[in-house]
């Protein structure tokens, strides 16, 4: 099936399933085509228990970078341009999900119609995927582009990095920092009223609950934040935050000076952009080059704001998925691994894909090409995956990509998913296949991370990482099967490589 060729392994993500992340897939192989020009020919995801491996075939995958490229040098505003309509697609997205998020509705549907639904939802979906992915096909083009005029500029590394840093920060795109700056907004109003900080004494958070739903303003402020932000801690398949998460948190805020942290992230905000117009005065950075390390934040901006809106349209669509799990006598797992034309067959026949999907979530191979995939599991699913997933667990470095730069040594803890935090200490460094938001608290304690996955700085590694101040590399591949618990590392985000230490 597969042509005899290198394969590049763009990602791995654990917590995904197929839907909807194979419309992805899909996407960039026709309909990004529409919006840039250019597409992949054809994309290998294998999903093993809910962990995605990623593959592109190394030519297409050059010839695709290469080509949007050369696009954003002449015409650097591109992303600015798609983030705009990515809002307006997104808002269309978010109205239909939250319409659909009616479960006793949804019961009086058809069948028909309740697969039109989904077919609906991954419309809008690829809609507004093929203007996020040219800023995901770009940046591990335009990043060494950029780094290597910095390394010309200074001829020292540890310089250029610092200075690639400096001129690629997106504070807009911190999601984490824009709900904390906003939160601490909130809790600086608390603060300053004597009643409404009279309900936060209060140790038990159900009580402080209470209260503040009797305060009619005080709840329509706290709700509001609720509204922008609930979906945060959500990626594909996380739980969202409640308004008594939000409570919690406020009340940890009002602990600790609210005021005094909301303005130093402030000051951060404001030293880094004095810095980035000193560094392109200093280094007398052409005009053309200054716009496109702009373009860059904008592409990191693209991709926060495509995340924020999927983490949206999910979580309300959840209630039809379940829906149909309901009536099919599965799991929602099971669900998500149907293809859209098998959710309306298995709903007009009826028939038992409980076997089917059970063998997909196990291990399955999704080949897409121009806008189409075929699904294998089973024997020819295991014949494809030890084809393209070879660990060699001897070696002693493992050399990824920098997201974050710095140098840190510390124990490795592998932490894949949330029921594993409970391990990270102070000083630790986060072996993992990626960090997502709902990370955030245990990236506080750790020294530095390393992720399997990751597809460069509009990750969300790196996007955590630069916003905690630690280094990180991502695109080590195997790090979580290679390294265990304890051993002692180091990570040289630097250059990209993390080392095992004897110790």
């Amino acid at each position: 099936m597969f042509k005899k060729q290198a394969w590049v392994q763009i990602s791995q993500r654990q917590r995904i399933s197929p839907f909807p992340n194979y419309f992805s897939m899909e996407c960039i192989t026709k309909e990004m085509r529409q919006v840039i020009g250019y597409a992949y020919q054809e994309i290998i995801t294998f999903y093993q228990k809910n962990i995605g491996h990623f593959f592109i075939a190394e030519p297409d995958y050059q010839k695709v970078g290469q080509g949007i490229l050369s696009k954003i040098i002449t015409q650097p505003e591109i992303f600015a341009k798609f983030t705009k309509i990515i809002k307006t697609l997104g808002r269309t997205f978010i109205k239909f999900t939250k319409q659909c998020n009616r479960p006793k509705y949804l019961r009086k549907l058809s069948s028909s119609q309740l697969a039109g639904l989904v077919r609906e939802y991954e419309q809008l979906y690829k809609k507004l995927y093929a203007f996020y992915f040219p800023a995901f096909a770009q940046e591990n083009f335009l990043q060494p582009y950029l780094k290597k005029y910095l390394f010309k500029k200074t001829n020292d590394e540890s310089k250029s990095n610092h200075y690639w840093n400096v001129l690629t920060m997106a504070f807009s795109a911190m999601v984490n920092r824009q709900e904390l700056k906003a939160a601490l907004a909130v809790a600086v109003k608390i603060s300053q009223n004597k009643k409404w900080l009279g309900y936060f004494k209060a140790k038990d958070v159900g009580k402080i609950v209470q209260s503040v739903e009797r305060d009619k303003k005080l709840f329509q402020s706290i709700k509001k934040h609720e509204r922008n932000f609930f979906w945060l801690t959500r990626d594909y398949d996380d739980p969202v935050l409640t308004f008594e998460d939000f409570i919690k948190r406020l009340k940890a805020h009002l602990a600790s000076n609210p005021s005094f942290k909301l303005k130093r992230l402030l000051t951060e905000e404001q030293k880094v952009k004095i810095q980035q117009r000193q560094i392109t005065k200093t280094l007398k950075v052409d005009k053309k080059t200054a716009r496109l390390f702009q373009t860059m934040r904008e592409a990191i901006d693209n991709k926060e704001l495509r995340k924020a809106v999927v983490s949206q349209t999910l979580y309300y669509f959840d209630a039809v998925l379940l829906e149909i799990a309901r009536r099919l006598n599965l799991t929602l797992n099971q669900v998500r691994h149907f293809k859209v034309s098998e959710i309306k067959y298995a709903l007009s026949k009826g028939k038992d894909f409980s076997k089917i999907l059970s063998d997909s979530i196990k291990l399955s191979a999704w080949f897409s090409k121009k806008g189409k995939t075929v699904v294998y599991s089973g024997r020819p699913a295991e014949k494809y995956f030890k084809q393209f997933v070879k660990i060699d667990r001897s070696v002693n470095e493992l050399v990824g990509m920098s997201a974050a730069p710095g140098l840190a040594r510390g124990p490795a803890k592998i932490v894949i998913n949330p029921d594993a935090f409970y391990k990270v200490r102070k000083g630790d460094i986060i072996v993992t296949v990626q960090v997502t938001p709902v990370f955030s608290t245990v990236i506080a304690l750790s020294a530095g991370i390393v992720c399997d996955g990751g597809s460069g700085i509009t990750s969300h590694p790196a996007t955590l990482a630069r916003e905690a101040g630690i280094p990180c590399i991502i695109g080590a591949k195997y790090a979580t099967k290679i390294l265990k618990d304890g051993d002692l590392i180091e990570v040289d985000a630097n250059k990209g490589v993390v080392r095992k230490i004897n110790k």
